[in-house]
């Protein structure tokens, strides 16, 4: 909607909103579309700390993904081992 001119603001309550990281990229993005972001509740964190918090959420996902995948291959080994089933096959 922004690059086709649909709209000229992007409000949010809070840039996480928006996105979770990346956010001046998209504010840069914007200004080349003449569209303005305006942020309710704005950070008052500087650069370094914006920086910080954006490593620290990406670190959360990326853990949260692994440890997702070792759980569902945890349980998927548990069924297999306890007879519960055929195992190869994907039953949802």
């Amino acid at each position: 909607m922004v690059s086709d001119g649909s709209v000229s603001v992007v409000r949010v309550t809070h840039e996480d909103r928006l996105a979770r990281f990346g956010v001046g990229w998209l504010k840069r993005l914007f200004a080349v579309y003449g569209v303005t972001l305006e942020v309710l509740h704005p950070k008052k964190s500087g650069g370094r700390d914006e920086l910080l918090e954006d490593f620290v959420s990406l670190a959360t996902t990326f853990a949260g993904r692994l440890y997702g995948m070792r759980s569902m291959e945890a349980r998927k080994r548990l069924l297999a081992e306890s007879g519960q089933c055929a195992g190869g096959g994907d039953s949802g």
